[in-house]
């Protein structure tokens, strides 16, 4: 029994000494690379000319011609520099820098976390070869653990034959026809076999099935619950014409159910933000969630109705700021918020945009505190709650925009606020800021 006991410790003590050894391996003290670049008009457009591209092209994938011909993806390095940058300003803890040169691309990251000074950061080197066969990747570095790059593209094989589709992740590795880069620009050729064409339906489906076994963004119940309130407050109110009295009903309803149910307080308004959402903003929402709405087509016609014409501060545009800003805070975080808020500023200070404007900015940083103080804690929930629950009035959301910059040029704002590190701009962010704590809201904490 004793060398039971024995042999039992000193493998436990091996263990630990093992999981110690490669925790200080793999985290390291300091980030390994810098932020190289930083949102900015250019970026903007940038990051909104790739995406594009990349919907187009995905889209292509289902066309007859696409099946018969290889489809290729391109992106230039000033693109991926781009993504780099917003990718940083969603996340400020995560750094990547990319760099393409002939035949080889560098990946870079470096991600801070919550840890001891000594293992905060996890650095990871990627070294991807062009190949004209299939995925090339070189010894992936960890932190100081090299892992052959073979055994992650397995990994990743692995993962999507399991969690997504049986064969799917092996199927989608074959689907890697060659792959070439450049100093200017990196391009991936994918060929898309019949049999995976005749599994889309099957794979979306398992992706929709593994979605509600997730239900990564509440409970779908609870949704269609203060989806319907919505919906039959809206059948006995279809005149107004502020946000404000929608959203006094929906955390109405929310305050009721807390105290009746003993429910969640946070939940409840989680539930009940994420149906406003879902109303008010674009059907691909739903996406995210599960089934929720079932219109009429004289609801659908109600709801297309009151999306455009439903304001904040006599403003549509301020109404949709708020709501997407919402979805953004409920689907991701605070910093992903501000930043695709300030990406859209960016894009509108180009030419032919309306010009970037505060007010909008003002508008974004409202609906992400307002989502992040309704669901942070039953606490502050239950305090949104009885604020919300006894006014109409659009004061007690978003205060008064009158004064803030808008319509300014990418000339104009570079010459004034250069940037989005320079004093000017972050004095105008704590300014907005500053304005929204003039509202009781967004002073709970």
């Amino acid at each position: 029994m004793k060398v039971i006991i024995k042999r039992t410790f000193y493998i436990l003590f091996s263990l630990t000494v093992l999981i110690i050894a490669l925790i200080s391996l793999a985290l390291q003290s300091s980030p390994h690379i810098k932020a190289l670049h930083q949102i900015d008009a250019n970026f903007a457009a940038e990051n909104k000319k790739t995406l594009q591209r990349i919907v187009k092209t995905i889209k292509s994938v289902q066309t007859t011609q696409s099946k018969k011909q290889p489809v290729l993806l391109s992106v230039t390095q000033d693109e991926i520099d781009g993504l780099s940058a917003l990718g940083h300003r969603a996340i400020p803890q995560l750094i990547s820098n990319i760099v393409l040169i002939k035949d080889q691309g560098f990946f870079r990251f470096s991600l801070e976390l919550p840890l001891p000074k000594l293992i905060r950061f996890l650095n990871i080197n990627l070294t991807l070869n062009a190949s004209q066969t299939g995925l090339d990747l070189d010894t992936a570095y960890i932190g100081s653990i090299p892992i052959p790059g073979r055994w992650l593209i397995t990994l990743g094989e692995l993962v999507g034959n399991h969690y997504i589709e049986e064969e799917f992740g092996s199927s989608l590795l074959n689907t890697i026809a060659n792959l070439e880069i450049s100093p200017s620009s990196l391009q991936l050729s994918i060929e898309i076999p019949d049999r995976m064409h005749n599994q889309n339906k099957s794979t979306i489906a398992s992706l929709f099935a593994l979605r509600d076994k997730l239900a990564l963004f509440g409970n779908v119940d609870d949704i269609r619950f203060y989806h319907q309130a919505l919906l039959n407050f809206v059948a006995r109110n279809d005149n107004k014409k502020s946000l404000a009295p929608y959203i006094t009903h929906i955390f109405s309803v929310a305050k009721k159910r807390s105290r009746l149910l003993g429910a969640q307080a946070a939940e409840e308004n989680k539930a009940a933000l994420t149906a406003l959402v879902l109303y008010f903003g674009t059907d691909k929402f739903e996406l995210f969630i599960g089934d929720v709405s079932y219109y009429s087509s004289k609801q659908a016609t109600q709801r297309l109705t009151l999306q455009r014409s439903v304001s904040l501060r006599n403003r549509v545009d301020i109404q949709k700021h708020f709501i997407y800003s919402i979805a953004l805070q409920l689907f991701g975080n605070s910093n992903t918020s501000d930043a695709i808020g300030e990406l859209k500023e960016f894009l509108d200070s180009n030419q032919g945009g309306s010009g970037f404007s505060f007010a909008d900015l003002m508008a974004d940083r409202a609906g992400t505190r307002f989502a992040m103080i309704s669901t942070q804690s039953n606490k502050s929930a239950l305090l949104v709650q009885a604020i919300l629950a006894q006014t109409n009035s659009e004061s007690a959301i978003i205060p008064a925009l009158a004064e803030l910059p808008e319509g300014i040029t990418q000339q104009a704002f570079k010459k004034y606020y250069q940037d989005i590190q320079s004093t000017n701009y972050i004095a105008m962010l704590n300014h907005i800021d500053a304005q929204l704590l003039q509202t009781p809201l967004y002073r709970i904490q």
